[in-house]
């Protein structure tokens, strides 16, 4: 297999393609070969879980709709295996407790893995590598997002690593958490949530449950750096990013499905200039 020219680095099946799927698209239409790594892709046999968490821990479903959503797009997948927090020990009472984190990085137990795996890819020539910011404070996000700031900062690899909004961002209120993207808020009148108030609420929910360090607390030379942000524009491609979202059907019927997902990721789009891409310069 040809190793690929960009890759995009996912917490979770869908997060990359909610981000990014336009940008992911118009690469692989411009003949790189293109990659979704997807890190927390295993847990426990749905069998062993509660009702309420069974749609999160179906994977033998979830790979199949990552497959086709990345396959709409033109892009490739790898499933790194991890193991989402919300399976680990000691086990949440509350789903909406993954988006905590722990005082001390020491606990985020994956992040040295995550930094073998970003630092390998970094290792090959000419590979670009686009990672999430961990808007929202997602355990899960935080450890990817804080695995590749610290290759980032410590392989100087500014022209090779960028940085996404994860889906999160899309809220008002994690948006303006999160140390880069509250420089670029809209008002609350323009909020994509008019769009669709069900998926507003449901990250209004979010918000109210954040709680912990962000990867700038974590790594304060990460704030230090200079940023820039340039939204990768939409054009064609936007109704292929659609599409591809559609198809992670077990996930999408959490926001109420297509028809009201769907319009509140327009507004998003026209709110932001398309697809947010964060650049640091040391």
């Amino acid at each position: 297999m040809a190793e690929p020219d960009v890759v995009f680095l996912s917490p979770h099946l869908d997060d990359a393609v909610l981000s990014t799927g336009a940008l992911i698209a118009r690469h692989a239409a411009e003949g790189q070969r293109v990659e979704v790594w997807t890190f927390f892709t295993s847990g426990p046999s749905p069998a062993e879980l509660p009702p309420s968490r069974r749609v999160f821990g179906d994977y033998a479903t979830r790979l199949i709709e990552d497959e086709r959503a990345t396959g709409r797009l033109g892009a490739g997948q790898r499933w790194l295996g991890f193991i989402e927090r919300i399976w680990r020990e000691p086990r949440l009472t509350n789903t909406l407790h993954v988006f905590r984190t722990p005082e001390s990085p020491d606990e985020l137990v994956n992040v040295p893995a995550m930094r073998e795996v970003i630092g390998g890819l970094l290792a090959r020539p000419g590979v670009t590598i686009y990672a999430p910011l961990a808007v929202g404070n997602h355990h899960d996000h935080v450890e990817v997002a804080l695995a590749a700031a610290h290759e980032l900062v410590e392989r100087r690899a500014f022209d090779r690593l960028f940085f996404y909004e994860d889906p999160y961002a899309t809220g008002t209120g994690c948006r303006s958490r999160h140390f880069l993207t509250r420089r670029r808020m809209w008002s609350l009148l323009d909020a994509p949530a008019w769009a669709s108030p069900r998926v507003g609420a449901l990250l209004r929910l979010v918000a109210l449950s954040e709680r912990g360090p962000g990867i700038d607390a974590y790594l304060p030379e990460v704030a230090e750096l200079e940023w820039t942000c340039t939204p990768q524009p939409l054009g064609e491609y936007e109704e292929v990013k659609l599409a591809a979202i559609a198809e992670y059907g077990s996930q999408v019927s959490e926001f109420g499905g297509p028809a009201r997902l769907t319009p509140f990721v327009r507004r998003a789009h026209e709110l932001l200039g398309g697809e947010p891409v964060w650049r640091a310069r040391g």
